[in-house]
């Protein structure tokens, strides 16, 4: 354990007396936090939806087509009950559902007060709000001789009653930053010691290549938990977004990907010879984990060669479990159905960055 935990210490020293680690820790994430929140919006298509007709009228049919007919819509679902609408929206099946109540189109004819209730899922706030206007103007033209009006639909948002925007894009931002965070430390590592000279010190010491991997992994992890707490502190207090789940599945979460993103840091390290060459590969990587992370875009809208690319992407799980946590109150076992996938994701990339250590001092 003293040849561990010495290499750790000089790894925390390592970091923390770089002015580019010091920079990396402090500035990015403080600047990217206040503008991402107020910046990101996002476009939205391919919306599936579900529908409980109660009515069976000529109209609600003329509806359903409509919908079905849209391009706005890819799947529109005929629910049987409200145990299934609720089972749709909690598995995330669909975006948002349609209530149609007996005799609607009888008493919309007759002038009589009645109503559609539009369910959507408010962890997806921007899209489920767009999807709510797609469909009450899809209702308004197959009832518009009937001059329906506002009063006549009512809409309800589960996990986000007022569609706030700071209560979705805070938790990607938790995660997306923490990862930018975490690669970017381990990715100039091993890097850093190479353009010092003190590499080849490392290779020739008494240390076997599992515990170099441990003691180069356990810093940045500590670093970067650090972060996201911080981040997780600013969007409960400053920004107000609720917390209702497990702080102990939030961590058990975090770690995990943080896990994988060290390792993918650590490999990207091992083969740069510069800190230059480990910054732009970690921003390589940046990219195509952003985009295929259903944190800019929809995974759905990509192309269907590409989505089960997104499987490789330990962000995807991470953000549906945030998202999971801060809003729904997840249970342990969901929530292992997303860990497990970050913790392989990180093993195999430590054993590819294992590898690449010992072939160095081989």
């Amino acid at each position: 354990m003293y040849p561990l935990l010495a290499l750790i210490k000089k790894e925390f020293l390592a970091i923390w007396s770089d002015k580019k680690s010091r920079v990396i820790i402090i500035v990015p994430p403080l600047i990217q936090l206040v503008l991402f929140s107020f910046a990101v919006t996002l476009e939205v298509k391919n919306i599936n939806i579900g529908i409980l007709d109660r009515d069976n009228s000529v109209q609600s049919e003329a509806l359903i087509r409509t919908l079905k007919l849209s391009e706005t819509f890819t799947n529109v679902y005929r629910l049987e009950s409200e145990k299934q609408l609720t089972t749709y929206i909690n598995a995330q099946k669909v975006l948002a559902t349609i209530y149609i109540p007996q005799n609607f189109a009888k008493k919309i004819a007759a002038g009589e007060h009645t109503s559609v209730q539009i369910i959507g899922d408010g962890r997806k706030s921007n899209t489920a709000q767009i999807a709510q206007a797609y469909i009450q103007m899809a209702i308004a033209r197959i009832f518009e001789n009937a001059k329906v009006n506002k009063d006549t639909f009512i809409s309800r948002n589960w996990y986000n009653p007022n569609l706030d925007n700071f209560w979705w894009i805070l938790p990607n931002l938790m995660g997306s930053l923490s990862m930018i965070i975490a690669l970017l430390l381990t990715s100039l590592s091993v890097a850093r010691e190479r353009e010092l000279g003190t590499f080849e010190q490392t290779l020739v010491s008494p240390l076997s290549p599992a515990i170099l991997i441990i003691g180069k992994t356990i810093p940045p992890l500590i670093i970067s938990t650090i972060e996201a707490s911080v981040i997780f502190f600013a969007a409960v207090t400053f920004f107000g977004v609720p917390f209702v789940g497990s702080v102990i599945i939030l961590y058990c979460g975090l770690i995990s990907f943080l896990f994988s993103i060290v390792g993918m840091g650590l490999f990207i390290s091992s083969i740069s010879s510069t800190q230059q060459q480990g910054i732009l590969g970690a921003f390589v990587l940046v990219v195509p984990y952003i985009l295929m992370s259903g944190f800019a875009t929809p995974v759905e809208n990509m192309p269907s060669w590409l989505i089960p690319l997104t499987d490789l992407v330990s962000l995807k799980y991470f953000l549906v479990l945030l998202k999971g946590v801060f809003l729904k109150n997840i249970s342990f076992s969901i929530a292992l159905g997303l860990i497990i996938p970050m913790l392989a994701l990180g093993f195999t990339s430590l054993i590819f960055a294992s590898w690449m250590f010992r072939h160095k001092i081989d």
